[in-house]
Parts: structure tokens; sequence; C-alpha cells
């Protein structure tokens, strides 16, 4: 069963025993929900697992993962500033988020189908490794692809 923060106190989400630390999240800034979240969900199969959206601040945080908080791996927390009306600057320092896919070719045809923006084609670094690929998502950020399956 995936493990949610319904599923124990929603503050405390990623957990209230850890021993040791782990990575529990990367964040950017989108300036599009839905256009993200067909991106990320229906395109790359992630689940939202929360939105919470500040009135205040005039921001929405949503998680999304391939499984929960606590167990699972990294999740991405996608950053919606309300008014925010210009595309944001990717700066030099940010390179890629990489998501581990079973079939590399597939995932970065299908992709272009949900606005993604082919990067550079599939290819194995070396001979025998494992394919990967880059796309951009619909605000631009570079998505590696990585082959988690032999073929």
């Amino acid at each position: 069963m995936t493990e949610t923060a319904s599923s124990h106190d929603p503050l405390w989400a990623w957990g209230e025993d850890a021993d040791r630390p782990r990575i529990l999240h990367s964040m950017i800034r989108i300036r599009d929900v839905d256009a993200s979240l067909r991106f990320y969900c229906d395109g790359l199969g992630m689940t939202l697992l929360d939105r919470h959206d500040f009135e205040q601040g005039r921001f929405s945080i949503l998680f999304l993962s391939y499984a929960g908080y606590r167990d699972g791996p990294a999740a991405l927390e996608l950053t919606w500033n309300w008014d925010q009306a210009e595309a944001y600057s990717h700066g030099t320092g940010y390179g890629h988020v990489a998501i581990g896919v079973p079939d590399v070719q597939a995932m970065w045809e299908r992709l272009k189908d949900f606005g993604g923006a082919p990067g550079s084609a599939p290819r194995a670094m070396l001979d025998g490794a494992p394919q990967l690929a880059f796309i951009k998502d619909p605000d631009g950020y570079s998505i590696e692809l990585i082959q988690i399956r032999r073929p």
C-alpha cells in the first residue's frame, strides 16, 4: 500500500522516527500547474501525493512521487507562485532531475505527447551501459531518463 500523509500526522509526512538521513525532495518552480501535472503524472506516471495552497503567500506546493513520503524514493516538489507572469530563469547551477524508467526510448517518445521538448536522444555512454536521454518539461527543466531494465 502506498503511504501518504493521510496515513500519519500530515505535519510529519516525511517521518518522525528516522535514524539516518535521506533525500526527501527536490523543488522546482512552475508556471502552469495543469501542464506540469500532465507531464509528470500523466506522462511519467508519478502520483500527486499532496497539494497545499497558501492563500496569504499566494503560492501552492505540490508533492509528486512514485511511492509515499516515508519509504519511497525522494519526491518532487512543484512550487507555483500564483502571480508569476514571466518565465523563471534556470540559472547556471541547475542540472537536471534524473528519473529511472524501464524503457528510455519509449518514454522519451511518449513525453513529447505530454508537453515534453526533446533534448538529447536515447544513447548509452559506454558499451553495455544503460541508455539515457534528456527531455525538457513544460517549464524548460531538463529531465534525465535512465534505463532501469536490461533489454
